[in-house]
C-alpha cells in the first residue's frame, strides 16, 4: 500500500508545493506584519501559577473506562502544586468525545480554583473562549421541562467541594422516563460552566488561556493567525490586541459569559521561536497585555512557560498507562469489547 502512496507523493509532489506557496505567499500576508510589534519582553518577576489536564479512555460495547488527571503549579521563587485524579466508568453511552472533554476540563478548573488565591497570574492550557463557543451539543435534544429538571440540581452543583465530578453522583437522581442521557450530558455541561463562572468569577484579573494550536483566524486568511505570524515574523513581539465576545446564549450564568469581552493577541516570547496565542478574559490596554506577556516571560523557557510544559508531561495518560489501569481493574476483553468479571 505505501507504495502507492509513494508514486502519488510523486505525481502530485508540484501541485501540493504550489499550493503551499500560495498559502504562505508574503505579499498576500503583509498585513500580518504590518499588526506585528516588535518587543523584547523583559521578566516580570511575580507569583504565577500554570495547569493542565489529560483524560484517557478505553471503549467497550456498553460503556467507558476512563483516566483522568489534572495539576495546577504555583511558582513563587519555589515551585508548588495541586493534583487530582480519578478512574471511572462514563455512562450512559452517549456523545462520548464531548463528555469526556467536559470531565477533563473539570478537574482543570478545580485545581486551578484550588491555587488561585495564590498566585498573581494564572495560565490556562488552551482557550476558554474556543470553550465557551463549543459544547452546545450537550444542551440539544432535551425539552424545556427536562432542561428545568436537570437545572433543578445547580444548587447542589454549585454547592459541591472537592475536585470530583458531582455531576456523576447526582446523575443518579434524574427520570429515566425522558431523556435520561442527553439530560446526563446536560448536567456535565452545567458542572462545567458553574466551574468556569467560579474561576472567572474569582480570577478575572488573574487567568489567561494560552494556546499552541489555535484554528482562530480574524484577518481572513485561509490559515490560523498563529501559523501565518509565525511564517512572516521572526523577532519576538506581539500581534495588535484584538477583543471578542461571545455571542451564543447559555443555559446558566448567560449575563455573566455574554458581558465578558476577551483581549486576543498572538505573541512570540523569544527571536525565532513558536507563535502562541494570548487570551485575557476582559478588556486590556496594549499596557496591560505587555506587563502579561513580561510575566511569562519570567517562567518560561525556549519561549514556552515552563508551567504548562512541566503539567503537560506531568499529568498526560498514555495508552500504556490504560492498559495498566484495565488490568488493574480486572477487566477481561474479548471480540466485540465485552466487559466480563
Amino acid at each position: 500500500m505505501l507504495d502507492l502512496t509513494y508514486r502519488v507523493l510523486a505525481e502530485k509532489k508540484p501541485k501540493v508545493r504550489q499550493r503551499i506557496d500560495e498559502l504562505l505567499d508574503h505579499d498576500s500576508l503583509k498585513v500580518f506584519e504590518e499588526r506585528w510589534r516588535t518587543r523584547t519582553f523583559a521578566p516580570r518577576r511575580t507569583r504565577v501559577g500554570g495547569g493542565d489536564g489529560s483524560i484517557n479512555h478505553r471503549r467497550y460495547r456498553n460503556l467507558v473506562i476512563y483516566a483522568v488527571n489534572a495539576t495546577a503549579f504555583v511558582y513563587d521563587g519555589g515551585l508548588s502544586r495541586c493534583d487530582a485524579a480519578d478512574i471511572g466508568i462514563l455512562h450512559p453511552y452517549y456523545q462520548v468525545e464531548e463528555r469526556l472533554h467536559l470531565y477533563r476540563a473539570i478537574y482543570e478548573l478545580k485545581t486551578a480554583l484550588t491555587v488561585l488565591d495564590q498566585v498573581d497570574l494564572f495560565l490556562i492550557d488552551g482557550s476558554l473562549l474556543s470553550d465557551l463557543k463549543a459544547l452546545k451539543r450537550l444542551e440539544m435534544g432535551l425539552s424545556k421541562e427536562a432542561k428545568q429538571e436537570v437545572l433543578e440540581l445547580l444548587p447542589e452543583i454549585e454547592g459541591s467541594s472537592g475536585p470530583g465530578i458531582a455531576s456523576a453522583r447526582l446523575m443518579g437522581r434524574l427520570s429515566r422516563e425522558e431523556g435520561f442521557r442527553e439530560k446526563a450530558g446536560f448536567l456535565e455541561y452545567i458542572e462545567y460552566l458553574s466551574c468556569l463562572e467560579k474561576l472567572i468569577t474569582a480570577g478575572i484579573d488573574k487567568v489567561v488561556g494560552i494556546s499552541k494550536s489555535s484554528t482562530r483566524s480574524r484577518l481572513g486568511g485561509d490559515l490560523p493567525d498563529i501559523a501565518v505570524y509565525g511564517e512572516v515574523t521572526r523577532r519576538a513581539g506581539y500581534s495588535q490586541p484584538e477583543t471578542e465576545v461571545v455571542a451564543r446564549r447559555f443555559p446558566v450564568y448567560d449575563e455573566l459569559f455574554r458581558s465578558l469581552v476577551f483581549t486576543v493577541t498572538n505573541f512570540r516570547l523569544e527571536e525565532g521561536k513558536e507563535v502562541y496565542m494570548l487570551e485575557i478574559p476582559r478588556e486590556a490596554d496594549e499596557e496591560e497585555v505587555t506587563g502579561i506577556l513580561e510575566t511569562i516571560r519570567s517562567v518560561s523557557v525556549g519561549g514556552y512557560p515552563y508551567l504548562l510544559e512541566k503539567a503537560h508531561k506531568e499529568v498526560v495518560i498514555k495508552n500504556s498507562d490504560m492498559e495498566r489501569i484495565i488490568t488493574g481493574l480486572g477487566v477481561i476483553e474479548r471480540t466485540g469489547r465485552e466487559v466480563l468479571e
